[in-house]
């Protein structure tokens, strides 16, 4: 069968978690951000590092340092919205610290997504936000704003505690 996003939330909170797993990440205080249109893409890219060999005229390569993939999350415009605010807040700071909480909930939805329930996938991660830029208005478009959001750390896949 097909999966796709439809029904992941984003959470985010504005500090980093004491350790980069699971209970580190629930030990924040997280608030939904509402209207999301495009989730961050979450992972680790890493240097390359070339080794050319004259004998051969073949350059070979390994993998080098890795770091956090630098992304971008879009937001339609909800009047009031908190998780918003916090997003752009944190983005406009001079620090930028933000960490996202993604769920794939199956609860009950009341209009802003499925709630997340015990035993649904999270994923954490913790990273800046930064480049907040609202979107170009013209006939097409939607009132709203993106955010860049750079990865420090691993990606935390988990479940929702009870």
């Amino acid at each position: 069968m097909t999966q796709n996003h439809i029904g992941d939330t984003i959470y985010v909170a504005k500090a980093y978690p004491a350790t980069n797993d699971a209970a580190g990440f629930e030990a924040l205080v997280w608030v939904q951000a509402k209207g999301n249109v495009t989730l961050p893409q979450l992972g680790v890219s890493h240097s390359m590092i070339d080794i050319p060999d004259l004998a051969t005229g073949f350059t070979d390569a390994v993998k080098g340092a890795g770091q956090g993939v630098d992304t971008t999350m879009t937001f339609r415009d909800v009047d009031g919205d908190t998780g918003q605010a916090d997003v752009i807040a944190q983005a406009d700071d001079n620090d930028g610290i933000l960490c996202v909480k993604i769920v794939s909930g199956t609860g009950a939805d009341t209009g802003d997504g499925p709630a997340p329930v015990a035993g649904d996938v999270v994923k954490y991660a913790q990273g800046i936000a930064h480049s907040h830029q609202p979107n170009q208005g013209d006939s097409s478009s939607y009132k709203g704003f993106q955010v860049g959001f750079r990865q420090k750390k691993p990606t935390v896949v988990a479940t929702q505690p009870i």
